[in-house]
């Protein structure tokens, strides 16, 4: 009877830990349910919310590129019309594209939700950087530009800056390169051209060469203007419908100054003043004219 006992509440034990287990596993099904739905709501709330926001910004992107491509067609024929330099049109037009281009993304940005200000931001403090680290090529840079834009010199051209000159061979956007005549190179940086007075002799410009001389007061004047024309007449580079000039500029007991002065054409502007001096010098030994001599002044 005991031995019945105990089978017996055991048996009761195991029923009673199997329902508290069935109860503890079992599943809701309503649950079950809808959880899928919840899942495909809140996809369709992505999909309403960034959606329309993606149409928008492809079709922003698309019609802004397209205007852009006009923006830049229209502004390629502008500089042609303007005559600009050929070296400087491609980079203005790239310069023009990339800058509508960064413009337009960060318009692109915005639409879809994303915060462009630290975007700015950044590129900011790059762009300072590097500006300050390349202020001088920068500045080189900006002058080459102005140059090839403005064009106050061109290639051929004769060029004094400060103590050099030379012909220009190649205006490039941080340099611009002469040339002498005794087939020198001078690189002179573009800031250079812009910052100080230049002396241009344009290549196919009719230029007066002008050389000053001191000669001894009791010249006689006409003898002098007759080997100043002499001279003259014997330069293969002087314009005959051109005249030339003798004009005194100074006169003191002992002697007299005299701008000496006729025309050619800018490309020969140095063999022209060459010739001038070599020729001036035979013409007045031959008539017996004679240049002041240098005095020294002693202060007492």
């Amino acid at each position: 009877m005991q031995k019945s006992q105990i089978n017996f509440d055991l048996l009761h034990n195991f029923a009673a830990f199997s329902a508290k287990s069935r109860k503890r596993i079992a599943i809701n099904p309503l649950q079950t349910l809808m959880e899928p739905k919840t899942y495909i709501d809140h996809i369709y709330e992505i999909i309403i919310q960034y959606g329309l926001k993606v149409i928008a910004g492809l079709i922003m992107l698309v019609v802004g590129l397209w205007i852009i491509h006009r923006i830049t067609a229209a502004f390629r024929n502008f500089l042609k019309r303007r005559n600009v330099d050929d070296s400087l049109r491609p980079f203005l037009i790239s310069m023009a594209d990339v800058a509508l281009k960064v413009a337009l993304l960060l318009m692109v940005a915005g639409q879809l939700g994303i915060e462009t200000t630290s975007f700015i931001a950044v590129f900011s403090a790059m762009a300072f950087a590097v500006g300050l680290a390349l202020q001088g090529s920068l500045g080189n840079f900006a002058s080459g530009v102005l140059i090839l834009l403005f064009k106050p010199y061109k290639v051929g051209d004769l060029l004094t800056v400060e103590d050099k000159v030379g012909f220009v061979a190649e205006i490039q956007i941080f340099n611009t390169v002469l040339t002498t005549e005794h087939g020198k190179t001078i690189i002179i940086p573009n800031s250079k051209m812009t910052e100080g007075a230049i002396e241009n002799v344009v290549r196919d410009a009719e230029i007066q060469s002008e050389i000053s001389l001191l000669l001894d007061s009791d010249n006689n004047l006409g003898l002098v203007r007759e080997a100043v024309e002499a001279a003259a007449q014997r330069c293969p580079w002087r314009l005959p419908e051109r005249d030339t000039e003798v004009v005194i500029t100074g006169l003191s007991r002992d002697d007299m100054k005299a701008d000496v002065s006729w025309w050619s054409l800018g490309e020969n502007y140095i063999r022209n003043m060459d010739f001038m001096y070599e020729a001036l010098r035979e013409e007045f030994a031959s008539r017996g004219i004679k240049m002041a001599k240098e005095r020294r002044r002693e202060t007492l």
